[in-house]
């Protein structure tokens, strides 16, 4: 897949769905399929695992803690990756080593070069929440940011995400209409991962884009 060869460490946290993950008998299991490196807890009713896992890179990292996941407990399912891809101003500074008076200024487009992403959605009047993917790739093609940006977990987590959200929400639509509606916007990027996944088979790979996809995660952070 062309995955870098050198390993660092990787953060990010799964929120989990179904069986109690804290019982000793899954944690055990969890700690055997290799998720030593997880703190395992919940959070405001929700379960979750935060993992600081190392592998060639970020999208190797998260695959193969999921597979782990979900390999150990076949019940649990992953709902949604942190960290998440709608930001506040203050944590678009965080992630950036900016200050958040700076992020301000080039929001409000009084600072920099102009174009700063807009916000993708509005809380209330006051609060807004912008895309990090997109602010992301903008701090980084104007040289802003004052620390180590990964655009490209930026995306997957965004892409996971609404692959997640998708899964969820899909089964609560009713008429034909909203299904196909749906499917159309859909029609493109699923032509598109099924060609990946055509790419990712090998012989003795298990079937399926996730499962090519999670095969060769565990190949390679080996």
């Amino acid at each position: 897949m062309g995955e870098p060869t050198d390993t660092r460490t990787h953060h990010f946290t799964l929120f989990l769905s179904g069986a109690d993950v804290l019982g000793d008998e899954n944690m055990n299991a969890l700690y055997e399929a290799g998720c030593d490196d997880a703190l395992f807890g919940e959070r405001d009713g929700r379960q979750y695992a935060a993992f600081d896992r190392e592998a060639p890179s970020f999208g190797v990292a998260l695959a193969s803690a999921i597979h782990g996941i979900t390999l150990a407990l076949p019940g649990v399912r992953v709902i949604r990756v942190e960290p998440d891809e709608l930001v506040t101003m203050a944590t678009i500074a965080d992630r950036s080593g900016l200050s958040r008076e700076y992020i301000r200024l080039l929001a409000n487009r009084e600072r920099g070069p102009g174009g700063f992403p807009s916000p993708v959605a509005y809380v209330d009047r006051k609060s807004r929440l912008w895309y990090w993917p997109d602010a992301a790739e903008w701090l980084i093609r104007h040289e802003k940011a004052k620390v180590d940006v990964d655009t490209e977990a930026a995306g997957l987590v965004a892409a996971l995400n609404a692959a997640l959200a998708l899964r969820e929400h899909t089964q609560r639509l009713h008429g034909e209409r909203e299904v196909a509606l749906v499917a159309e916007v859909l029609r493109e990027p699923v032509g598109r991962l099924e060609d990946i996944a055509a790419r990712l088979e090998t012989p003795g790979a298990p079937a399926g884009t996730t499962d090519a996809y999670l095969a060769e995660s565990r190949r390679e952070s080996r």
